[in-house]
């Protein structure tokens, strides 16, 4: 049952994930003036934005072999990647997620810092790559925070705020979430 769950909600992640990037395709092709000679763009393009949305894996991977090793999930885990069990490493890095309480990409602090990463990103770097790495790691985590919020505030408020050490409430956090979802937008219209 937890893991037709979880597949889907990995479809529902492809899903957006695939429409933003088509998206966006569309909106170049259609009103940017891109043509057939830009398909080296569209390769960096699709390829930026698939890098982007695994990033938040690199964080896992630290939590499990730097930050916390002795944790029982980072042993069960380096125990399945020993047996070459990938798949259920990371199935079962899917259905613990919430035990890994202090990851960097899920914090305040490192989301502030992602905004001007991502104005940065599309106002001064030249190639898509580029551009949709940042953008499509903010998706993600966009993604993952409203679908937190709507399974459980307190956990996602625990995961956003535990380097602040402060306590919100759901008003705060539900506007904290429209924010940062504005400020994705405006930053995708930026892109365009």
């Amino acid at each position: 049952m937890l893991y037709l769950k979880l597949m889907k909600q990995i479809r529902l992640k492809q899903f957006i994930l695939t429409g933003y990037i088509l998206g966006i395709l569309a909106w170049k092709f259609l009103v940017g003036g891109w043509g057939l000679t830009q398909w080296p763009g569209v390769i960096l393009f699709v390829v930026g934005a698939l890098i982007g949305w695994q990033m938040v894996w690199f964080d896992k991977i630290a939590f499990i072999y730097i930050l916390h090793p002795e944790a029982q999930l980072s042993q069960q885990v380096k125990f399945y990647i020993k047996q070459k069990q990938y798949r259920r490493a990371m199935r079962l890095l899917d259905e613990r997620e919430t035990e890994m309480d202090k990851l960097t990409t899920r914090s305040v602090l490192f989301q502030v810092a992602w905004v001007g990463l991502g104005l940065f990103a599309v106002t001064s770097v030249a190639n898509f790559f580029g551009r949709m790495l940042v953008m499509s790691l903010g998706l993600r985590i966009m993604v993952e925070e409203w679908e937190e919020y709507k399974a459980d505030k307190q956990a996602l408020n625990k995961l956003l705020f535990w380097q602040i050490k402060r306590e919100v409430s759901d008003k705060e956090l539900k506007r904290y979430l429209q924010v940062m979802t504005g400020l994705f937008l405006w930053l995708t219209l930026m892109v365009l």
